[in-house]
């Protein structure tokens, strides 16, 4: 009897077992299907109809891109933080006209609110960058004859 109970319990596992390695197995390596990854995609990045919306968008995402390019060279991060304002001063000035192209929009909130956290993102990271690399940019350049440091 105790075989049979045993054989029942073993059996019963390895049933468990099987089942819960091939779940994982196709949740990790099993192919979505097409149309459920697309909707899933879709929703979570919804597109902008406006298309003048989306070029102020696109415009300021560059600007952010050119200001954390422009503050990479920076000694120290407080002339990192300065350096990052000033260049973005520009085209924070014309966020008023993207608001307002956006104002329609269904998903503008949304939108302005991916471009707010994209901005602190790149300027708290530019600081960083600064600050962790200007020891060692000054020890490379140290190596260069004529350099002033």
């Amino acid at each position: 009897m105790t075989r049979v109970v045993y054989g029942a319990y073993v059996v019963i596992v390895a049933a468990f077992v099987i089942s819960n390695v091939f779940q994982v197995g196709r949740a990790l390596f099993g192919a979505p299907e097409p149309e459920t990854s697309a909707v899933a995609r879709a929703e979570r990045y919804p597109k902008l109809a406006s298309a003048e919306c989306g070029k102020l968008l696109e415009e300021q995402i560059q600007a952010i891109d050119r200001a954390r390019l422009a503050v990479s060279g920076e000694p120290t991060a407080e002339t990192a933080r300065a350096r990052y304002t000033s260049e973005r001063s520009a085209s924070r000035a014309h966020m008023s006209a993207l608001e307002q192209a956006c104002s329609a929009e269904p998903h503008a909130t949304e939108a302005l609110a991916a471009l707010a956290r994209l901005d602190r993102a790149a300027e708290s990271q530019s600081v960083r960058e600064a600050e962790e690399l200007s020891s060692v940019r000054v020890a490379a350049q140290s190596f260069i004859s004529g350099h002033p440091r």
